[in-house]
């Protein structure tokens, strides 16, 4: 995922999906916008940061966690409308989203629409 990029992702019941690592080079600010869609959406939203990129793209791997102290993007992210936060990552090369459905969510509608946004301070 990219600056210029948009994901839609699916998101079906309570199931965890790994978006594609992206580099986090060349920018000084971050910024996610996301929106969720469906009859009953119900998202946890974190972002992972890595060393290197995963092993298997799109897929768990143990070395890539929720970086220490940082708090969750969304943590019940049930709204329809477009949010935008500030990303504060740590010192790493590269970065994902993991996103989980929670007990709540719809079993077969739910889509999520991201964006990364990257500004350098010249």
């Amino acid at each position: 995922m990219t600056s210029a990029d948009s994901a839609s992702i699916a998101v079906a019941a309570t199931a965890v999906i790994y978006t594609r690592s992206f580099k986090l080079a060349f920018a000084d600010f971050f910024c996610v916008s996301y929106k969720a869609t469906g009859t009953a959406p119900d998202v946890l939203i974190e972002l992972e940061q890595g060393v290197d990129r995963p092993t298997t793209e799109g897929s768990s791997d143990t070395a890539w966690v929720e970086p220490e102290n940082m708090a969750n993007i969304e943590t019940n992210l049930t709204t329809t409308t477009w949010h935008h936060k500030n990303l504060s990552p740590v010192t790493l090369p590269y970065a994902r989203f993991k996103i989980t459905g929670n007990a709540g969510n719809h079993a077969t509608d739910t889509v999520l629409t991201m964006k990364i946004s990257r500004q350098e301070e010249l």
